[in-house]
């Protein structure tokens, strides 16, 4: 019978050394089949340097914090993708497919787009939000647009809040708004006026708070029970746009959790997106954008094909990676607005000097041939609305094909034949893309092709077509013409898709906690997925998971790993001597461990650490993986009378224990006060041997979790 269980450790000041935990306190026992059975387990901490090194970090006071480890109970996330080659219909019966499989899996997943898969509200504890200080980060504008079916992102903002608020959570709200939206949205001109509005929205009083944002500024006397904070536009402040640390401490004194609720801001790197993070213990997205997130990977999504892109607006030199990844996407490319006749140009059509991006012919010639490699068409305007620069009388437009432009015109926006060849293409599409102006920069009054490019891609939305909207230019055209925009995909702030399309980091995404994207087939990974699993968290070149895998065979063992190269190696070799219950993952667990564990269908025995920082020697950089919500996951899932073992000088780690396990851990005395124990497993890392062979101590003490809660002062005695 395995316990739940915990270990791990970390390296001293003065060494590199390399800390494992593992199994023991009982002898190992042979079943009748003649494998090796498993022992009682205890969870353990395991720390290892010598006397003088110890002695250093404890008067320098920098044993703090450190590792800690995140156990949930298992529930399926809803939103987790198939693993790629790795679904269920792999054999069980070869573990060398299975882990040769794995390898060749590095090859088909975008490890640059993975950091879009985030941890959100929907996934975290609701249990965890009881009385904790939430903060959202909301998207003004979107609130201020009006409730109903045709507004489905602001229905999953209210929802986030409620969720929040009812959960138990006090809430505080921050946003911001320019003086340009303030003239456009009368509930704008204060944050009294705003709160007023946001106490209709949410049918709960919101309370205003102006000043500097955050609860150092704030009376806790206002603060009644069931009330909502919000504090004062962060666009007043400066801290906010320089995403200044100061500013973003401020901004999150006195909360535990951020939830970040405002997509349309992903790409900028704000205090109140980004800095904000360092100081909350759990980093989460609302419902809304939660959603746009999973829309966003939507468009590069080619399932739906044939797939054709309406690209519009200008610059191209500056969107051209953009461009590219859609012509090797796409099944079709129609250039509209200033970008078409840098697309004519390129075929060598005649096209006004005034009229080219010089600069962009490099790229626009290399976006024709990757076009022209893939076999897809390239459209462009076959007629166009044009001004006569000599006569500024906007009534007298005149039509002119698009190959025959003249000095003195100017183009204004998508002539009636081009509309009519849109027309005529789109039913031959399953997905459309529509980003940017069909218009060529002049003003709204030489609008009126999007409008009609709206009715058109209105109608392909009711014969089953895919359409995704990018850009105010694009929603604005199919704003009012249907009774419901469920049916589309929109994306009012196009930066936000451009830049994910350049293959840019969001950095509003970056920031919150992630969860792993994919299932893992535990059942094809091991040969009996109901054993008890032991997880090694850093597990490097995989040797201490190698041993303990072939000492207890009744276990199964993963090990999770940042470097690829190391895991792919580790892959290689299980499948070598065809282990079944050995296998690895390349991830960072600090933020994916719940996920990726609480899928598992047998029981969490065992989690080591073993020198989980890289850059252990830049101090700022030390101990980042304790976390307040781990160690509260930790105290919560560890079995009566399981046990823990910390070393003995990480006072800082142990008070963290104490303080967050809530009663739950107490100091166990089977050690008899004797930190220097004999190594309790039959397994050590390569590291540990190395420390001992210097003749380095190992130290351990022990946590032990009671089956009630006790109180504080019996914690402090």
């Amino acid at each position: 019978m395995l316990r739940g269980l915990i270990g791990y450790g970390l390296r001293p000041l003065r060494s590199r050394c390399r800390l494992s935990a593992g199994l023991a306190a009982s002898p190992i026992s042979q079943g009748n089949d003649g494998r090796v059975g498993c022992p009682h387990f205890s969870a353990v901490i395991w720390f290892s340097d010598s006397s003088a090194s110890v002695r250093g970090a404890r008067k320098d006071g920098l044993m703090q914090k450190a590792c800690s480890v995140q156990l949930l109970r298992p529930s399926r996330s809803r939103r987790r993708e198939s693993w790629p080659q790795l679904g269920g219909s792999v054999p069980p019966q070869s573990a060398s497919v299975v882990h040769l499989e794995e390898e060749d899996k590095y090859s088909c997943i975008d490890h640059s787009t993975s950091y879009l898969h985030v941890q959100s509200v929907r996934d975290f504890p609701i249990e965890k939000l009881n009385a904790e200080v939430v903060l959202v980060r909301l998207d003004s504008e979107l609130l201020c647009n009006p409730l109903g079916s045709c507004n489905l992102s602001l229905e999953r903002t209210v929802s986030t809040i409620k969720y929040l608020h009812k959960a138990g959570a006090k809430v505080l709200l921050v946003t911001s708004w320019t003086p340009v939206l303030q003239s456009v949205y009368p509930v704008l001109k204060s944050t009294e006026t705003f709160a007023d509005y946001m106490s209709s929205l949410l049918q709960v009083k919101v309370v205003p708070v102006n000043g500097v944002p955050g609860l150092t500024s704030f009376n806790p006397e206002r603060w009644m029970q069931n009330d909502i904070i919000l504090f004062e536009n962060l666009f007043n402040f400066k801290g906010e746009n320089a995403n200044c640390n100061d500013f973003s401490q401020k901004l999150a004194s006195g909360a535990a959790i951020f939830v970040n609720d405002s997509f349309s801001l992903s790409h900028k790197m704000l205090a109140s997106t980004v800095g904000i993070t360092r100081f909350c213990h759990a980093s989460l997205a609302g419902f809304h954008f939660e959603e746009e997130l999973m829309q966003l990977r939507k468009i590069t999504d080619t399932t739906r094909r044939p797939f054709i892109a309406i690209i519009g607006g200008s610059n191209f030199l500056g969107k051209a990676p953009a461009l590219n990844l859609l012509a090797s996407l796409c099944d079709g490319l129609f250039f509209v607005g200033k970008l078409s006749l840098q697309i004519m140009n390129g075929f060598g059509i005649p096209v006004p000097s005034c009229f080219v991006e010089k600069n962009s012919t490099k790229e626009v010639l290399q976006l024709i041939q990757t076009a022209h490699n893939r076999n897809i068409p390239i459209y462009y305007p076959t007629d166009t609305w044009c001004l006569n620069n000599k006569n500024n009388n906007h009534e007298k437009l005149e039509i002119l094909d698009s190959a025959e432009l003249l000095p003195g015109w100017t183009p204004a926006d998508i002539g009636p034949s081009t509309l009519e060849k849109i027309s005529s293409l789109i039913p031959l599409y399953k997905k459309v893309l529509w980003i940017g102006p069909t218009g060529f920069d002049l003003t709204e009054e030489f609008s009126g092709g999007a409008a009609q490019l709206g009715r058109i891609l209105d109608k392909a939305s009711h014969d089953s077509c895919d359409v995704i909207l990018v850009g105010s230019a694009a929603c604005k055209a199919v704003k009012g013409i249907s009774g419901s925009s469920s049916k589309y995909t929109t994306f009012k702030n196009a930066s936000v898709v451009l830049e994910f399309l350049k293959g840019k980091i969001l950095p509003g995404v970056a920031a919150l906690d992630k969860s792993y994207p994919y299932q893992i087939p535990w059942n094809a990974i091991f040969s009996d997925s109901s054993q008890p699993l032991v997880v090694d968290i850093g597990s490097g070149n995989g040797l201490f998971l190698f041993q303990m895998a072939r000492n207890w065979e009744g276990s199964n063992f993963l090990g999770l790993e940042m470097n690829k190269k190391l895991v792919v190696r580790c892959l290689r070799d299980v499948a070598s001597v065809d282990k079944r219950n050995l296998y690895f993952v390349s991830t960072n667990a600090t933020s994916t461990f719940r996920s990726i564990v609480s899928s598992y269908p047998g029981q969490l025995a065992l989690v080591t650490i073993q020198c989980p920082n890289p850059d252990f020697n830049i101090e700022q950089n030390r101990w980042r993986m304790v976390r307040r919500m781990l160690v509260e996951a930790i105290a919560d899932l560890l079995q009566p009378n399981g046990k823990s073992d910390v070393e003995s000088v990480l006072l800082g780690m142990k008070e963290q224990f104490m303080t967050h396990g809530k009663g739950q851990l107490v100091v166990d005395d089977d050690g008899g006060g004797d930190h220097q124990m004999d190594n309790p497993f039959g397994a050590a890392s390569d590291w540990e041997r190395h420390v001992l062979a210097r003749g380095a101590p190992m130290y351990r003490t022990m946590l032990r979790k009671v089956s009630c809660k006790i109180t504080k002062d019996e914690t402090q005695s």
